[in-house]
């Protein structure tokens, strides 16, 4: 169903608020305030803040969105030359989706200060990027809990670098404010991946 026009600035209003001020002033009358609308809105189209912010992130948060881009191509693939360029290709765009935008950014160390208590987010994050393991998991043959926690670790490691040096770019000797950077850092990716596989599919 398409949009109402209210429901629109409110979700704009939201990344506004996100970009300018972090999640520190979130709150049902901020957001009002920038959309310029009645609160009561808020509870009508999305049942409160954290309905609202759950489908913000259904528009922002890069594993509901890859979800949707990389299911279908998933379930398409059959060798695993190709699983393992897939799982590549969803990793390193992770990496480039959250370089560029502050937005996930913010949310994200929001999220890790312990102060969040939007758990609609967190859980739509959860539910879409699960579900893109389990259809890893099916291609590959294998219920294995040792491959969800490779994919885990890879995952939490590219959220933790980009965070880590939003401020202070030496991070155990690398310097990431040059290119060269991160150019090895998605080349690591690439040869963590493949060893995995290689690994997982002896």
């Amino acid at each position: 169903m398409e949009l109402r026009n209210t429901e629109k600035r409110l979700l704009a209003a939201v990344g506004e608020i996100i970009e300018s001020e972090g999640f520190i002033k979130m709150g049902v009358n901020r957001v009002a305030r920038q959309a310029k609308c009645d609160k009561v809105l808020i509870y009508r189209y999305f049942g409160g803040l954290d309905g609202l912010l759950a489908t913000w992130a259904k528009e922002n948060d890069f594993y509901t969105l890859a979800y949707h881009t990389y299911s279908e191509r998933l379930a398409t693939i059959e060798c695993t030359k190709d699983i393992i360029e897939l799982t590549q290709i969803v990793l390193l765009e992770q990496l480039d989706f959250l370089r560029t935008n502050k937005l996930m950014q913010e949310l994200l160390a929001w999220e890790l200060s312990g102060n969040s208590s939007f758990r609609g987010i967190q859980n739509e994050r959860e539910k879409n990027g699960f579900k893109l393991q389990e259809e890893l998991e099916r291609k590959l043959g294998k219920d294995s809990k040792d491959v969800r926690m490779y994919i885990t670790l890879l995952v939490a490691s590219i959220n933790y670098v980009v965070l880590a040096t939003r401020q202070y770019h030496l991070f155990n000797g690398i310097d990431f404010s040059v290119p060269e950077a991160w150019e090895l850092c998605k080349e690591s990716i690439r040869k963590y991946v493949h060893a995995l596989f290689e690994n997982i599919l002896k």
